[in-house]
């Protein structure tokens, strides 16, 4: 596959985890301000709610707008999205914990989500380039 050819899978792939960010940001928000906590380990099992969202969206939008696949790699992906949402998880959970700037609680939260998600959403494009969608 050429240079441009796997650039344009990535400008994809990135828009496509744009809408999943937003997704997950979205139900991540809800049960923040639905439940009052912010940050800790209760991050793993919110996490693990928009995780069923965002990667079922993910799914079928880069098998059928990414990678163009016909093959059927929902366990595959699901495998490797599953892993990257535990990382995530660790990440988000951890980050949360040491307000470093003494930003307000949802403000620290949703910047330990946004570093968790730039830095999971390189390593899954890359596995599921590699990997899933091949």
């Amino acid at each position: 596959m050429s240079k441009k050819n796997n650039f344009m899978q990535f400008i994809k792939y990135t828009l496509i985890g744009g809408i999943n960010v937003l997704i997950d940001f979205g139900i991540l928000n809800i049960l923040w301000i639905i439940t009052g906590i912010y940050k800790g380990y209760i991050n793993y099992l919110f996490k693990f709610i928009s995780f069923i969202a965002y990667s079922t969206n993910g799914y079928f939008m880069n098998k059928k707008f990414t990678f163009k696949s016909n093959n059927n790699s929902y366990f595959k992906y699901i495998s490797v999205l599953a892993v990257t949402a535990i990382l995530n998880a660790f990440i988000l959970s951890n980050l949360s914990m040491h307000n470093f700037f003494n930003f307000k609680p949802i403000i620290w939260s949703n910047i330990s989500a946004l570093i968790a998600s730039i830095s999971t959403g390189i390593i899954s494009f890359l596995i599921n380039k590699i990997f899933v969608f091949k």
